[in-house]
């Protein structure tokens, strides 16, 4: 791919690239639908059919053993098994961070106390990628927070390959958390998100469903919240990164972390600005030659052919303007003066600071939680968190002196409203007083 001049790039072009995979939501949408409705009304026999259709296999039962779990517990590597407990270590030190149980009592007027409590949701659904590339770090980074959110049932869901059994690294990484209230099963796509939704007979209904997937997993959840069966978590997509740079950027480093996002399937998206085009052209020469050398090479190709770009900016607030508005899932930040730049940035789901903070080191280890909204959903949405899983209660008491201080301003204003009940309820607990 060759450097372009942000401001040269034609109209089309640069809605395409700002509107990413995400452009090709409606597309799907009606099929997600109707493989929704068929496992709405026929269950685990439905699952089974687009499990067959789908992965190339027919399952005789949809959920994995404990011995299907040991085993692929065994075929990881002494190194996996290390690298899923430090990663489990440090995503746990991050989010345990997140959520107090009760907060600070507050007294609005003397005799009124109000507070809010923590309430974990009691069923939740998780879907985790294993298609061409399984991905344990997804597990983790949805099965932690859950845990210490506290909830009850941890339902997860992803596609079998065409023999019937799920990647070892996924079956390990369940093992290695250890979560007795974590149950997995060999669904992915669509048909998982709707199983999860709507419940069948092998896989439990739950009330929220997190994780990121291809766009048919991402229209079926959006689908299914739509209706009004199960919350979500965001609009979570292909991958994606922006990266802001200047001179002092390290090519290579930049062409690395470009391609870590690309290869993540044809769909996935990968931008560079830059007011340097000494840098756009090295980055671009340092992708040539780092292309070839990656496995995943077609893929990484057809996301840059179809959602890259090399733009070069007049100045870092063009970049900072574009940023904004593109609201990348990952943003990097290789500037100078990156201090200067941070406060201006408004929509991201993760922020990499500095030439030595890769986008992969935020995917698996940093401890932070890598499932966040993409195609410009940052706008809107943040990442996952522990307050994903659960919600505050309001609480308030009072006494009746309390209820007196605000017996005038309410009844006032339920007479307001029209709503004579709102201000007897509260007038009937003084009528002693009155005689």
């Amino acid at each position: 791919m060759q450097p372009v001049r942000l401001s040269e790039v034609d109209p089309e072009t640069l809605k395409r690239i700002k509107q990413r995979a995400s452009g090709e939501f409606g597309k799907v949408s009606e099929q997600a639908r109707a493989i929704m409705q068929e496992v709405r009304q026929r269950g685990d026999s439905a699952l089974r059919d687009f499990t067959a259709r789908f992965d190339g296999v027919q399952l005789e039962t949809l959920e994995v053993t404990k011995e299907e779990i040991e085993e692929g517990l065994r075929e990881a590597s002494s190194e996996l098994i290390e690298a899923f407990t430090f990663a489990i270590a440090n995503i746990r030190k991050f989010h345990r961070t997140h959520v107090k149980a009760e907060e600070e009592h507050v007294e609005t007027v003397p005799g009124v106390e109000v507070w809010r409590v923590w309430r974990a949701i009691e069923k939740v659904g998780l879907y985790v990628p294993g298609g061409r590339a399984p991905l344990p770090s997804s597990l983790l980074m949805t099965a932690i927070p859950a845990e210490i959110a506290g909830c009850d049932e941890i339902i997860v869901c992803t596609p079998p390959n065409k023999e019937g059994k799920i990647h070892y690294s996924i079956l390990a990484a369940v093992a290695v958390l250890n979560l007795p209230n974590l149950r997995l099963f060999k669904v992915g796509g669509a048909q998982a998100i709707a199983a999860m939704a709507y419940g069948t007979e092998s896989i439990p209904k739950t009330y929220k469903i997190f994780g990121a997937g291809n766009p048919y997993v991402t229209a079926a959840k959006v689908l299914a919240f739509s209706e009004g069966e199960v919350s979500i978590d965001m609009p979570a997509g292909p991958s994606e990164v922006l990266i802001i740079a200047d001179a002092s950027a390290n090519p290579a480093y930049v062409a690395a972390d470009f391609l870590s996002q690309a290869e993540h399937a044809d769909d996935s998206s990968a931008v560079l600005l830059t007011t340097s085009p000494k840098l756009a052209l090295a980055v671009a020469a340092e992708v040539r030659r780092q292309l070839p050398l990656l496995t995943t090479a077609d893929r990484a190709s057809n996301s840059l052919e179809q959602y890259g770009m090399i733009g070069i900016v007049e100045t870092i607030e063009q970049a900072i303007e574009f940023s904004n508005d593109y609201a990348p899932e990952h943003l990097e930040v290789c500037t100078e003066n990156v201090d200067e730049v941070l406060p201006r940035l408004r929509n991201a789901g993760t922020i990499f600071v500095g030439n030595f903070t890769p986008e992969p080191s935020g995917d698996y280890v940093s401890g932070l939680n890598h499932v966040l909204p993409t195609g410009a959903n940052t706008k809107m949405f943040g990442p996952l968190s522990v307050e994903s899983f659960g919600k505050k209660m309001q609480m308030q008491r009072m006494t009746s002196e309390g209820l007196a201080n605000l017996r005038k301003a309410a009844e006032v204003m339920a007479a307001a409203e029209g709503l004579p009940a709102h201000g007897r309820a509260i007038n009937i607990r003084f009528e002693d007083e009155q005689h």
